[in-house]
């Protein structure tokens, strides 16, 4: 067997790519983790996916994690009539109404165009003077006038408007709750089907993840949190929101609108250090390889995008509408799994110089001393692998913010902890029993290790865990050679 790459792939699930064959064959190319998107599915289909992943990771004898990513107060255009695109002409005047059932038309005998949309809050959240962005900020509009339920409008740069396209409010304040009540039906879907992660869209500050952690806890659920960042006041409120979350994903597209393209790659590289320096798993999302929609290879500044994310430390990159609805769902996630292999075989050429340029936080415990001591002993015996043996797969993150070049292997008690740690860098976990004694443990986890040719006679292990099961008191590091 040949261990996976250290940076995570996680690649959509759509109508191009959700069939048993389509499921194994990605992950047979290098996906790790299966994103089933809740706006675009509804709770038979997630329900059915999530019985595909894990039927296939069962038979391949593998780990893939699920993240399930709920919509989120998306505000959208509403219906049009006739369901016709709008042209909107630069310089005309609109009228926005949140008032029910309201259909858009076109302009016709002098009248303005008008429109409706799905937030009934948009009048009290705009004000005069500020923009309105339609269709991912394609189409661009100056508020004029804000009435109770009618906001009227100056097209600033046009374009032709589609029924249910998207709305931007860049320096609005949005008052919709994270959680919308869609949002919710499709977690007690998605919790129910047994998802490892949920993603959490629009987040603002930290309370909004907080506040999912409780209901997952309520459902006696222990799937993670991915908070997604695109929203200007979780950009000022990041530290606060890292602290609260289990994991981070920069959703480039809506921030692209939000804060303008040219923020976005600043704000990348300041999400994915803050990250590491927390020890979190972060996904770099969006456009990645966007032009394999429809081509079978992907441009060179594709290529370059995804190459500098695993260069500043991302722990995965994810793949959208190109595995979703793309032509080469497959073709494309071996593409991704090729710029992972050829990146990382360049930076651990020169693994001193990149460790140089993390900056590490203190060590505050047992269990990081103790970590930080086995990723540099095991460079020191040349180490085949590091294995660690952890309850809670926080020892493996430990070890994963090292981003030692010597290979993670985690192993495990517990099925939904070795799903946990598909998103975590570096890491290639396998369940394991829960043995009396730790030398029990320790011939285990040998064993698998060779039965999986991931170590062999001869070799040198880093063996780390605990002397006792006490949370956090992983203490013990041993060198051995396997016998």
């Amino acid at each position: 067997m040949v261990l996976p790459n250290r940076t995570k792939i996680v690649a959509t699930l759509g109508p191009a790519s959700r069939s048993d064959k389509q499921v194994e064959q990605m992950v047979r190319s290098g996906a790790n983790v299966f994103r089933l998107n809740a706006a675009h599915a509804d709770h038979a289909t997630i329900v059915s996916d999530i019985r595909t992943v894990r039927g296939v990771a069962k038979r391949l004898r593998t780990s893939v994690g699920i993240l399930v990513d709920l919509q989120g107060p998306k505000i959208r255009v509403g219906p049009l009539e006739n369901a016709e695109p709008v042209w909107l002409r630069r310089g005309t005047h609109l009228t926005i109404s949140t008032a029910p059932g309201v259909v858009g038309h076109a302009a016709r005998r002098g009248e303005a165009v008008r429109l409706g949309t799905s937030y009934r809050g948009l009048a009290k959240d705009v004000a005069t003077g500020e923009r309105i962005l339609l269709d991912d900020g394609y189409i661009e509009l100056r508020v004029l006038e804000v009435a109770q339920d009618e906001i009227r409008a100056r097209v600033v740069h046009g374009g032709l408007l589609k029924q249910y396209k998207g709305i931007n409010l860049p320096g609005s304040q949005v008052s919709a709750a994270s959680l919308s009540a869609k949002d919710r039906r499709d977690l007690k879907c998605a919790l129910g089907a047994g998802a490892d992660f949920i993603a959490l869209s629009f987040v603002r500050a930290a309370e909004d993840v907080k506040r999912l952690k409780r209901l997952i806890r309520n459902a006696s659920s222990e799937a993670l949190v991915v908070a997604k960042i695109e929203r200007p006041e979780a950009v000022s409120n990041l530290t606060e929101i890292i602290s609260a979350a289990d994991a981070l994903m920069i959703a480039r597209g809506d921030m692209g609108v939000e804060l303008g393209p040219a923020a976005v790659p600043a704000v990348q590289k300041r999400i994915i250090q803050l990250a590491g320096e927390a020890r979190k798993p972060v996904i770099t999302a969006t456009q990645m390889l966007e032009s394999m929609i429809t081509n079978p290879r992907p441009t060179r500044a594709e290529a370059s995008d995804v190459a500098n994310a695993i260069y500043d430390g991302t722990s995965a990159v994810m793949l959208s509408a190109e595995t979703a609805s793309g032509k080469y769902p497959i073709r494309v996630v071996r593409t991704m799994n090729q710029i992972v292999r050829r990146t990382e075989t360049d930076m651990y050429r020169n693994w001193e110089y990149h460790r140089r340029r993390r900056r590490s936080a203190r060590t505050s415990s047992v269990t990081e001393a103790t970590v930080k001591a086995a990723a540099y002993a095991a460079l020191e015996v040349e180490a085949k692998v590091m294995a660690v043996f952890t309850e809670s797969g926080a020892t493996a993150q430990l070890a994963a913010g090292e981003r030692t070049p010597t290979r993670i292997v985690a192993f495990t008690p517990f099925q939904h902890i070795v799903q946990r740690l598909s998103l975590t860098w570096g890491v290639a976990a396998f369940r394991c029993s829960r043995t009396r004694t730790s030398h029990e443990m320790t011939l285990e986890g040998e064993q698998i290790l060779q039965e999986r040719k991931l170590a062999a006679t001869g070799d040198h292990i880093a063996v780390v865990f605990g002397a006792s099961r006490t949370k956090g008191m992983t203490n013990i590091l041993n060198i051995r050679v396997l016998g």
